[in-house]
């Protein structure tokens, strides 16, 4: 719903805005005729199809924004970078460059797209252990930080490191055939290159983290190193700056503490209906 109004609001900005509006209706629509579906013939597959197209839409809503911010607000990666200046008094991707070697370049890229598989994980887990009420409380909690993730993307866009300081940088990210698959299939299918602010990287492996460590013990333990080794890649990689990771860091936190309360404020105010 919010981008068909963000879609109306700026339409005379907005190149092929009708095809936008298009396709944000008819991601709603599919969603309402899956929880008519899930409420009306309740059963493993309705079920299935329930749970896990919170993680489908939070997908398509994101490559959606790639037709969509460009044209809302000018980037502020000058804003971004004059920050994490005034801390540190370096580029913090330049200064890496004395720890680039090939070998490392390949294990950083192998944790950066580990983010993607992270969340899926730890739902498939819940899922397939039957933790119902975990299972629940984990998609929501998630799909808040996505949702304020994207807010972030809309009201601060940035394209990052890897665009605005390439002048700066005087040593290559070289890796193996590993590094380059991964750079490849991360252009290709991103289609939304303004998502540097917050680090949603950060954000949502930190999320996850915390879930996991209170629903899945196993997995948490297991997902330390990935998650450690992901974060470090943000700005290893040239993706993010710093102050994206601090943003997703505090975002995060926030989505920790406000998502289990928001979720039983929701449950208790839809079971009090008759």
């Amino acid at each position: 719903m919010g981008l068909i109004l963000l879609t109306l609001f700026f339409r005379k900005e907005i190149p092929n805005w009708h095809n936008l509006l298009f396709h944000s209706v008819g991601l709603l629509s599919i969603l309402v005729v899956i929880q008519i579906w899930y409420t009306r013939k309740p059963g493993r597959v309705s079920l299935f199809f329930h749970y896990f197209s919170t993680i489908f839409f939070v997908i398509l809503i994101y490559e959606s924004l790639g037709n969509l911010i460009q044209y809302l607000r000018p980037d502020v990666d000058p804003f971004l970078i004059q920050i994490d200046f005034s801390v540190f008094g370096v580029h913090p991707t330049v200064w890496m460059e004395r720890w680039i070697v090939p070998w490392f370049t390949d294990v950083m890229s192998l944790a950066y797209i580990s983010y993607y598989f992270i969340p899926v994980t730890l739902v498939a887990a819940l899922y397939l252990k039957d933790r119902t009420e975990g299972l629940k409380m984990s998609l929501f909690v998630l799909a808040l930080g996505y949702y304020v993730s994207y807010l972030g993307y809309i009201l601060f866009p940035a394209i990052g490191p890897r665009y605005t300081l390439t002048h700066l940088q005087s040593v290559p990210l070289e890796g193996s055939f590993i590094t380059d698959f991964v750079r490849d299939v991360l252009n290709a299918l991103e289609h939304n290159k303004r998502d540097c602010m917050p680090s949603g990287h950060t954000q949502l492996a930190l999320t996850v983290l915390y879930l996991a460590h209170r629903y899945e013990k196993h997995l948490f333990y297991l997902l330390i190193p990935v998650i450690s080794g992901l974060v470090l890649s943000t700005v290893y990689l040239r993706y993010h700056y710093v102050v994206d990771l601090a943003a997703g860091i505090t975002l995060a936190i926030g989505c920790m503490l406000a998502g289990p309360r928001l979720y039983r404020w929701w449950n208790n105010s839809h079971s009090a209906k008759p």
